[in-house]
């Protein structure tokens, strides 16, 4: 199958690159000024350059995907390409995962070097420590989401697979629940500061922008 007869796939090609593309440029011109300009690197910038990577890797997951099939009717696709796309879904899942949970690592690290109040700190650990469970309770069930773990892709039988569905919408309550805790995380604490009013918008403005 060619992307020719895709045009979905290639869509979903097209804005996963795009994204990614944009991400990495970030990445980049971060990674630039904390090396060589403020010589001051910390260890969230390690984990931002990782989540980059897994995410790159979903990239290209869903490209592989893409060229086996996805975007296509269930119906027009042959054995052979649904298994393939379903190994590269299964690849998919763990980057993705560990993109999520290696991004918000980064961003409360980052925290917790900017806002070094005591009460901040401690919340800030809880987070921190329900999004480590939470991404290792995620990839390994997405490693562990079959047994044998070839029936995840193979979908033969007997195998003891979980409910995927159920597992999946969990995840993203989860993950988009710690979004909005991270997004609102240092509004207090910005409010709190004595400064000028149009000061702290500015800052709101600021987190406001890398919440969206």
């Amino acid at each position: 199958m060619t992307l020719d007869d895709n045009p979905r796939g290639v869509q979903a090609i097209a804005i996963s690159s795009a994204f990614s593309g944009v991400a990495l440029a970030v990445i980049l011109m971060r990674l630039y000024t904390r090396l060589f300009i403020v010589h001051c690197a910390g260890v969230e910038d390690y984990f931002v350059t990782f989540a980059m990577m897994c995410s790159m890797g979903l990239t290209v997951t869903i490209a592989i995907q893409a060229m086996c099939g996805m975007g296509q009717h269930f119906a027009e696709l042959k054995s052979d390409n649904m298994q393939h796309s379903l190994e590269a879904f299964y690849a998919s899942l763990l980057v993705y995962n560990l993109s999520l949970g290696l991004i918000k690592t980064s961003i409360l690290l980052q925290y917790r070097r900017v806002f070094t109040t005591r009460r901040f700190q401690v919340v800030c650990w809880l987070v921190l420590t329900a999004v480590v469970i939470h991404t290792t309770w995620s990839v390994l069930g997405s490693i562990l989401a079959c047994l044998p773990v070839r029936a995840f892709w193979t979908k033969e039988t007997p195998a003891k697979c979980i409910d995927q569905f159920s597992m999946w919408f969990t995840n993203a309550g989860i993950n988009i629940t710690t979004d909005f805790i991270i997004i609102l995380l240092p509004i207090p604490v910005i409010k709190s500061l004595n400064l000028a009013k149009r000061q702290k918008l500015a800052l709101m403005g600021i987190f406001a922008v890398g919440g969206l």
